[in-house]
């Protein structure tokens, strides 16, 4: 087994750490911390795969007891319920404490796109677990030879299923962010959360009960669901330049100037212009500039939060250091327009 273990990390990781990078890539315009990034990850990895198991566990014992159900009804009922329950619901939990934080000041959820990144990244954590411990469990029953197969199947194939899961668990706490009513506040996260669940249990129940069959089929469904979660974040990557572009068109000829405007919500041109300035002037001015471009980003985001109806006293500190900061880079003359 610590053989498995060990052939398990080294070829687990490098997967699901490039499906992360990618999906933290494509959020280009205010990207999320890399520490918040790291909490998610960790809480994926090992409280979510924890307590999802164990509470599946438990619940499967319960119902053997009290019910009398025979071993393959057993794994039915824990692949098709309360594998959906508990996994989706421990990592939903961590959904919702970075949703809480951000309420009460941390400010880093800021809309859909933001929520899809964050349960994202809270399922690829428990990819990375919860695969690690199926190929070392099928290299100790199966060989080398089924070590291969299983990770082709769940981690290249399959790698992104309990990430699009999750995804649609922080979707639904993005919209709640965003929205003005009280009810739609507290129905977009249970909603987000069923969808979740539903495509969870799918997920299980084609192969479960159908066999090999299902097994196909649930290829082709998850691979469908793949390319809606990636439309689906194209789509808000899109919102969001919208929002820059918004927000800070009234700031041209005072913080920025229009060249810059151009490059900041531009989807490829920046960072190109960004690595060019990292090799010609090397790390200080590279730094300075990106500093400036997020501080941009995050002032529209701001802005756009006030005229959703937001206010405070934090909001106003936070803006007014933005201006202050953004006006000193500009005082240093850092440029971002070329």
């Amino acid at each position: 087994m610590l053989v498995g273990l060990v052939l398990g990390v080294l070829f687990v990781t490098p997967i699901v750490l490039t499906y992360l990078f990618f999906i933290r890539w494509v959020d280009r315009f205010e990207p999320e911390p890399w520490w918040l990034i790291f909490v998610a990850f960790t809480w994926g990895a090992i409280f979510a795969t924890l307590g999802g198991g164990i509470t599946s566990s438990i619940a499967s014992s319960l119902t053997t007891a009290v019910f009398d159900a025979s071993p393959k009804d057993i794994d039915v009922i824990g692949a098709t319920v309360f594998a959906p329950i508990f996994e989706e619901g421990f990592k939903g939990l961590g959904v919702s404490l970075i949703a809480l934080a951000s309420a009460l000041g941390l400010r880093e959820l800021d809309g859909p796109l933001d929520g899809a990144i964050y349960g994202g990244v809270v399922g690829l954590g428990f990819t990375l677990t919860e695969d690690i411990l199926y190929v070392a469990n099928q290299f100790a029953t199966s060989g080398f030879g089924g070590f291969v197969f299983l990770l082709f199947l769940r981690t290249v194939l399959l790698g992104l299923s309990h990430c699009t899961f999750t995804a649609c668990t922080g979707l639904g706490f993005g919209i709640a962010t965003e929205a003005k009513s009280w009810w739609l506040k507290v129905a977009a996260p249970v909603i987000g959360f069923g969808g979740a669940m539903m495509m969870h249990a799918m997920h299980n129940a084609l192969p479960t009960i159908f066999g090999d069959g299902g097994l196909i089929l649930m290829l082709l469904v998850s691979w469908g669901i793949d390319i809606l979660f990636f439309v689906l974040l194209a789509l808000l990557v899109m919102r969001d330049r919208t929002i820059v572009i918004r927000e800070l068109f009234g700031e041209v000829g005072n913080l920025l100037h229009p060249k810059e405007l151009q490059l900041v919500s531009s989807y490829f041109a920046l960072g190109m212009k960004n690595w060019g300035v990292l090799f010609s002037k090397g790390w200080a001015a590279f730094r300075l500039r990106r500093k400036k471009q997020l501080q941009l980003v995050e002032l529209a985001f701001i802005k756009s939060r006030r005229r959703r109806g937001e206010t405070g006293a934090d909001l106003d500190r936070k803006e007014a250091a933005l201006r202050h900061d953004i006006g000193n880079a500009n005082r240093l003359g850092v440029w971002i327009g070329s």
